[in-house]
């Protein structure tokens, strides 16, 4: 069970964060699913606010990539350590483009029940991301090295 379960985190990491394909967010969320912090305000934390939410996240971030750090498994829960990197090339929560490049890391805890997600925890939240959209791309702070899973 572990197994199958981080391998759902990671098509999910890979397929909808990575990749945008939001068709895939039916596959891997419950119709359940909750985000317990939604990263953009307005957003309910729902499976359709997912959509919207990654949607947008790959409109202002067009090389958007989420890395994999480390995986670890628990009965129901995953825990995921993961580095993120994009440039801001589109608008992005009413910001206009600013080129800042973003690199930081990130903790989340997902949920999962019958193969699906069903809740899902993080540290990133929306004003951290802003803060790191005002700094000028030379400010912007680098995440320690981590080994890729």
């Amino acid at each position: 069970m572990f197994e199958v379960n981080k391998s759902i985190v990671r098509r999910f990491v890979e397929e909808v964060v990575n990749r945008g394909n939001l068709g895939a967010v039916d596959e891997l969320l419950s119709p359940q699913y909750h985000h317990h912090a939604p990263l953009m305000s307005g957003l309910s934390g729902g499976r359709e606010d997912a959509k919207r939410l990654y949607a947008l996240l790959h409109a202002g971030f067009p090389d958007l990539e989420v890395r994999i750090l480390h995986l670890v498994a628990e009965g129901e829960q995953v825990a995921l350590h993961s580095h993120w990197q994009g440039t801001h090339r589109g608008v992005f929560a009413g910001l206009a483009p600013s080129g800042c490049r973003l690199a930081f890391e990130n903790l989340e805890l997902l949920r999962l029940r019958q193969g699906l997600i069903v809740e899902h925890w993080s540290l990133l939240g929306y004003p951290q991301l802003l803060l790191y959209l005002h700094l000028q791309p030379a400010a912007a702070p680098q995440p320690p090295s981590a080994p890729r899973l």
